[in-house]
């Protein structure tokens, strides 16, 4: 099997991810081997990139035989993907408290605003954590179609989850009701994703306090809601 070795079939991304990335060894072993293979390869990515990355050197740097690798991925492509996945299932859409945790009555601004800013803390620790990976995420997307279709999945994700709480707020009488919540979410998704990027990635110097407060305050003011 060569290490381009075809991706699954499946109805979507989501039932390749299902099927692959998101399988689970059943025994301890199996689990400790696949942990140490994705140690490896986050390992050889970051430090040689996607395209010069090697499987012998992902199952070297984990310790392992190269016929291991194979036993649980398919490919450098799957690993890497299911290193993408995990960081940002176990980061970005990891559960939260609940949406509207008010005891059925309308949440006030303040609350309104502490939504948003952990929000954007949320993200940022992501980035920060895990900036190199992310990075390079990007980078693979721009020329590999299915990394592209899962990059635009995760966008899709990203979009919904700020279009749900951008309702809230306009049914709760706290956001400007004229605004396309659909909209007004790529473009707030698009503000914060780049202004991180220019600045985790590529190295611009920002203070993190007063990022994130600009960038609270901004998403905060153009959906209309009310200074606290």
């Amino acid at each position: 099997m060569t290490e381009q070795a075809s991706s699954p079939t499946g109805s979507g991304v989501g039932s390749r991810r299902r099927a692959h990335v998101g399988a689970m060894p059943s025994t301890a072993r199996g689990r400790r081997t696949r942990s140490l293979l994705l140690d490896g390869a986050r390992t050889v990515f970051e430090r040689d990139g996607f395209l010069d990355a090697r499987v012998a050197d992902v199952a070297a740097t984990a310790g392992t035989g190269h016929g291991s690798f194979y036993t649980y991925f398919d490919s450098k492509s799957d690993v890497f993907r299911t290193l993408v996945n995990e960081v940002m299932e176990t980061g970005l859409y990891a559960p939260e408290r609940p949406a509207h945790p008010h005891d059925g009555r309308v949440p006030t601004v303040d609350e309104a605003w502490d939504r948003i800013e952990r929000g954007n803390r949320r993200y940022l620790g992501l980035f920060r954590r895990d900036r190199k990976l992310l990075a390079l995420f990007e980078q693979v997307a721009s020329f590999d179609e299915e990394m592209r279709r899962y990059r635009l999945e995760l966008r899709a994700r990203s979009v919904s989850r700020a279009e749900t709480g951008i309702r809230r707020l306009q049914e709760w009488g706290l956001a400007d009701v004229d605004l396309d919540p659909v909209l007004a979410s790529h473009a707030l998704n698009s503000m914060v994703t780049q202004y991180v990027y220019f600045w985790l990635v590529l190295g611009q110097e920002h203070d993190e306090e007063e990022s994130v407060a600009v960038l609270t305050r901004l998403w905060g003011r153009s959906l209309g809601l009310p200074l606290p």
